[in-house]
């Protein structure tokens, strides 16, 4: 079955790659024609580099049927050091492996200077091309970014004459989080500039097309062996919009939560689970850094509720290029439910909207665990019971994380548990957890429960 659906690694299952069609066709466009074309496959983190590489190396995408090619696999995140040494190793040992282990010098004997190693890898694809009745050879090379620091221009330069010497015949798909021609400046530095990027075409991956992203979300159902309701699709596309690896863990949250229920206090939870997963939190952290001060501030503006950006050039970087923002009848809105709320969360001071009515009395009944808030009786579990008689005791009052966790957990314990202890207290006495009303959030000082 395929798993990949509900794990948070690149998807390397055939059965579970789904989507990315106009993708595939632009890259078949490029490696099938007469003369194979480089190529810069472009996008943000866990945008699906690496899934969409490998389905290449798999189906030999883009090889006419007729000839007979060889596709290399070289992922650096398996490098045990991202220099040049490893780096030359690394390309001449996968393309034993695409040879299927092809006799000849074994990688364990080669010689340790990267220029030997790459005269050997030279001297490789020259006989493979000239004896070995292969017409065209495709090196698949990911994660471009972590060579940056590793590398310096010599090897900029010696792949740059493969690419050029074997040219009929040899061709690069690269995928990295910036464009080629930036990681190589930052490679070569001072020392000039390289023409080594002057060779690709750059291609900007983006979300899933909505049908690519509806199906990995039904495919990922059917692994379960569960039936997903058109209104529970509808919630996961809306929480974690129609970015691929969002998706695969706003499944994961929903199925383990939810199952197959289809009610609203499901989906809060499943919610709070979501925008609760440390990796989650990454992501968004990442695709927030990544950004400059000037789309960081389009992007609160819209987290915030407005539906328009006034330069049109940011507005269509942030929509068509990054697919950070979609357009709908209303306006601008950010991709994903779980954005908004992560860049509410790192903007704002208060988490809070303007209070619309007076706030609620709390009657908390501690020995028993539970609290009646607007003749609402709310039970409690015992972590719950304690966090909210610390916060009662301290009404108003800003509660740093250090003392939550020294007075209701316990100060061995990690910082993060008190952020999802709050959330979790937050879904059961808000009507809304997404905009709360009683637990606030004091940006970098902690939380208030505030009753007046």
């Amino acid at each position: 079955m395929p798993s990949e659906l509900l794990s948070r690694e690149p998807v390397l299952d055939e059965k579970a790659f789904w989507g990315r069609q106009h993708d595939v066709r632009w890259l078949a466009d490029k490696l099938g024609g007469y003369t194979p074309q480089n190529c810069n496959l472009i996008g943000e983190p866990r945008i699906g580099k690496t899934s969409l590489l490998y389905h290449v190396y798999q189906q030999k995408i883009g090889l006419p049927v007729h000839m007979v090619g060889l596709y290399v696999w070289v992922r650096l995140v398996e490098l045990a050091a991202q220099d040049s040494n490893e780096f030359w190793r690394l390309m001449l040992t996968q393309l034993h492996v695409a040879m299927g282990g092809r006799a000849g010098t074994s990688t364990n004997a080669l010689p340790d200077n990267e220029r030997d190693i790459f005269d050997v890898l030279d001297m490789e694809i020259d006989s493979i091309l000239s004896d070995m009745a292969v017409e065209r050879i495709v090196f698949l090379i990911d994660d471009f970014d972590l060579l940056v620091g590793g590398v310096s221009k010599h090897d900029l330069d010696w792949l740059r004459a493969l690419a050029t010497r074997y040219g009929e015949s040899l061709s690069f798909v690269i995928s990295s989080t910036e464009p080629l021609v930036k990681l190589c400046d930052k490679i070569v530095e001072e020392s000039g500039v390289s023409p080594f990027p002057n060779l690709f075409h750059s291609y900007w991956l983006g979300l899933l097309e909505k049908d690519g992203a509806e199906r990995l979300c039904l495919r990922a159902a059917e692994v379960r062996e569960l039936t997903l309701m058109p209104e529970s699709l509808s919630f996961l596309l809306a929480e974690a919009g129609r970015h691929p690896d969002l998706l695969k863990v706003a499944c994961e949250h929903f199925f383990d939560v939810c199952g197959e229920t289809a009610v609203i206090p499901c989906y809060d939870l499943a919610r709070t689970e979501f925008r609760l997963d440390a990796h989650v939190n990454w992501l968004c952290r990442q695709l927030w850094q990544r950004r400059s001060e000037k789309e960081r501030g389009a992007l609160a503006e819209l987290a915030a509720g407005n539906t328009h950006i006034a330069d049109p050039i940011l507005a269509a970087q942030l929509t068509r290029r990054l697919g950070l923002v979609e357009e709908n009848a209303g306006g601008l809105r950010l991709f994903a439910g779980v954005f908004r709320y992560w860049i509410a969360q790192e903007t704002a001071v208060f988490t809070s909207p303007v209070f619309e009515q007076p706030i609620s009395e709390f009657d908390h009944d501690s020995e028993h665990r539970f609290v009646i808030i607007d003749e609402r009786q709310i039970h409690l579990t015992k972590l719950e019971n304690r966090l909210l008689a610390y916060l009662l005791a301290h009404t108003n009052e800003i509660c740093s994380v250090e003392a939550l966790l020294e007075n209701v957990w316990d100060a061995s314990k990690q910082i993060s548990v008190v952020e999802k202890g709050i959330n979790r207290l937050r879904t059961k006495i808000e009507i809304d957890p997404r905009r709360p009303r009683y637990i606030l959030s004091a940006r970098g000082e902690g939380y208030i429960l505030r009753t007046n």
